[in-house]
């Protein structure tokens, strides 16, 4: 048993003895910095103005606003009677609507001719 650790021994002072060095990896080409997430590019929302919400509205109701429907329609284009009652005007002006003797108002556009 000795015998084997003089050996080993010697074989290390031998190894040392020779200019050998151990490198020191501590400074010498550090690991690269990690690459950030990209997230992938969304798409901004369509953003509708208060008239194209009242069409759009009118038009997924049957085309015409009536007394039935102005509830569903003034929710779901999320305005008020006083904005209707401008928008109306604003639409009829520009040929886009028609409005009828009992308040009721008919859009014209692609989908409604």
């Amino acid at each position: 048993m000795k015998r084997i650790f003089a050996l080993t021994a010697l074989v290390g002072l031998t190894a040392c003895g020779n200019g050998f060095e151990i490198p020191d990896f501590r400074g010498s080409n550090p690991a690269p910095a990690p690459t950030p997430a990209v997230a992938p590019a969304v798409p901004a929302p369509t953003v509708l103005t208060a008239k194209e919400r009242l069409v759009d509205a009118i038009e997924s109701n049957g085309c015409q606003l009536n007394a039935t429907n102005v509830g569903a329609i003034l929710s779901q284009a999320t305005i008020g009677t006083e904005e209707l009652k401008s928008l109306t005007a604003e639409l009829s002006a520009e040929g886009r609507a028609e409005v009828a003797g009992d308040g009721a108002i008919r859009v014209i556009t692609s989908t409604c001719a």
